[in-house]
């Protein structure tokens, strides 16, 4: 991050050193492609790039930069505070960053009249002042590839025409276009991310993620005066990185919950037939849980991320689970753990029931797990009934 730093300041030096011609500067659409450097690369980074051969300014304009060493980082990004901030940089400092992250990056050579050029420039000058730097960052609606997309529709030269949507899309599907190779981070985001994920949207607001805005300004076109022009005049590779395979891990949240599950079952009619409780393993499980739903409640409940609330993953992922933790390490349990196993027990089952139903789309790996949960409970019942007789 201090690397990103020195390069911010130095780009916010260099920029107002030497004066664009606008009748030769060519504005560029700079588009990183997804790679698992980081998490945050799996979605690949959008930028834009002012170059002028006359006066010898090359400069990339960033709005994807931030500080992860600034104090609670990590609780101001789950809580949907995190500030972003802009900046222009060398395109030398630029490409050597993602060449060390062995990225590829392609170059759109835009089509933006003359005439808009300077009017662009006084407005990136405008952002560049360091009052104007940082903005509240937002993954869905405002972030390093809205900006560009919202620049070029403003200074493009007429009316911006985008290509029809081929096919109805949603959120989740996009963000699962970057995600897939990674299972695990899919079923996580896939836990925190709500109902508001599954709603259709238009191709516009598709335009959030790199690739994507990529590929619609290439189909794309202005309209004025009954004259069409295309937005991209030209396409190429400026950075080409060898591709890594990520390969498919035997350990999905899939298959490693159905393993658990099969587990649960043999160690469940174990303990039934020995009358144990078996809390070696169950106990763990309900404090995962409990602890997982603790942090899917507090986005759900306080974060202004968009699309985490409603969150119909708390039918099976919730703080209440704690309490199911706890009273395994009661020997002669209060009836009150009871009542939670019966009652866990029936919401779970009916949300397989209704699977197909809800209005939100859970991730398939979700099943073993609650299916897991909803043994431990039978079994609690079980024994708890046969203490009895």
């Amino acid at each position: 991050m201090k690397r990103s730093i020195f390069l911010f300041l130095f780009g916010c030096m260099l920029w107002p050193a030497k004066a664009l011609n606008v009748d030769s500067l060519q504005i560029s659409l700079l588009t990183v492609y997804p790679n698992a450097s980081a998490v945050y690369t799996i979605y690949g980074h959008t930028a834009m790039r002012l170059y002028d051969p006359v006066s010898g300014a090359d400069v990339v304009l960033n709005w994807g930069m931030f500080n992860s060493h600034q104090p609670n980082f990590l609780y101001h990004f789950i809580k949907g505070e995190t500030d972003y901030y802009f900046a222009a940089i060398p395109l030398e400092g630029f490409l050597e960053e993602y060449s060390w992250k062995n990225a590829t990056i392609a170059e759109d050579v835009l089509n933006i009249p003359n005439e808009n050029k300077t009017a662009l420039i006084e407005m990136i000058n405008w952002n560049l002042a360091p009052e104007n730097v940082e903005y509240r960052y937002n993954f869905l609606f405002d972030n390093c590839v809205t900006r560009p997309r919202d620049i070029i529709e403003k200074f493009c030269g007429g009316v911006l025409e985008y290509p029809v949507l081929k096919e109805p899309t949603t959120f989740r599907q996009l963000i699962h276009s970057c995600t897939d190779p990674y299972p695990w981070m899919t079923f996580g985001i896939d836990l925190l991310i709500g109902a508001g994920a599954d709603s259709i949207v238009g191709l516009r607001s598709s335009l959030f993620l790199p690739l994507s805005l990529k590929e619609a300004l290439n189909e794309s076109y202005t309209a004025k005066n009954e004259e069409k022009q295309p937005v991209v005049l030209q396409s190429h590779i400026i950075l080409d990185s060898p591709k890594v395979e990520t390969g498919s891990s035997w350990s999905t949240p899939a298959r490693f919950g159905w393993i658990m599950f099969i587990h649960s079952v043999v160690l469940g009619l174990w303990g039934v037939w020995r009358r144990k409780r078996m809390n070696f393993f169950f106990a763990p499980w309900f404090l995962i849980a409990g602890l997982g739903g603790c942090i899917v409640a507090f986005i759900t409940l306080f974060s202004e991320h968009p699309a985490t609330s409603p969150n119909w993953n708390l039918l099976w992922l919730h703080p209440l689970h704690l309490l199911a933790f706890i009273g395994y390490w009661f020997k002669k349990p209060h009836g009150i753990f009871g009542y939670y196993h019966w009652i866990n027990a029936i919401v779970l089952i009916l949300a397989l029931a209704a699977w197909k139903w809800l209005p939100q789309i859970l991730n398939p790996a979700d099943i073993p797990y609650i299916l897991l949960l909803a043994t431990a409970s039978a079994c609690w019942i079980w024994l708890t009934k046969k203490q009895r007789a």
